[in-house]
């Protein structure tokens, strides 16, 4: 299975083209799960929604049998921010948090 990336090139305002990248699901895995910034720190991945689709305390998304388990991010992540990290992401105001 292969993830795909596309981003909107905009110079001065106005479209320009578009950038894409693909990438296996199983190296998109690997380098979420197997990010570190010390001992105690671990890294996932989550939809525009706050569901988790990569979690070290969930199944490899590549051996999914069925459909892919999609948990709430606060229903996995128990910090007192994730509620305030949550709703900064759902209004855009980051893309990429840590915590």
């Amino acid at each position: 299975m292969i993830i795909s990336e596309c981003l909107t090139v905009y110079v001065l305002g106005k479209v320009q083209g578009v950038t894409c990248a693909d990438m296996k699901v199983d190296t998109f895995f690997s380098e979420i799960v197997d990010f570190r910034l010390g001992q105690l720190s671990y890294s996932f991945f989550v939809d525009s929604r706050s569901r988790i689709l990569i979690h070290p305390l969930l199944p490899r998304p590549d051996i999914y049998y069925k459909e892919p388990i999609f948990l709430d991010m606060e229903s996995v992540e128990i910090s007192s921010e994730t509620s305030e990290v949550k709703q900064r992401m759902l209004r855009q105001v980051i893309k990429t948090a840590v915590y």
